[in-house]
């Protein structure tokens, strides 16, 4: 185990605060997570087993809003 220095990661969303932030549904927002397309931080469990809370910071929230949000 490494020392590490914990990361201030400013306010921290829910799964369902972070969805309904981005207009996605919740199935969706795990699956960018786990696909990596979105950092989350996961608590609970160990990484690879189901259960546990996910956490999103709300900076990679509107991170990826950003390079997400196309104009009609």
């Amino acid at each position: 185990m490494t020392n590490q220095a914990p990361k201030d990661f400013g306010t921290l969303l829910t799964t369902k605060e972070a969805a309904a932030r981005m207009r996605v549904s919740v199935d969706y927002l795990v699956t960018l997570a786990l696909r990596g397309e979105i950092a989350s931080i996961k608590l609970g469990t160990k990484p690879g087993q189901r259960g546990g809370r996910r956490l999103f910071p709300e900076s990679e929230i509107n991170a990826w809003l950003a390079r997400n949000l196309r104009t009609a």
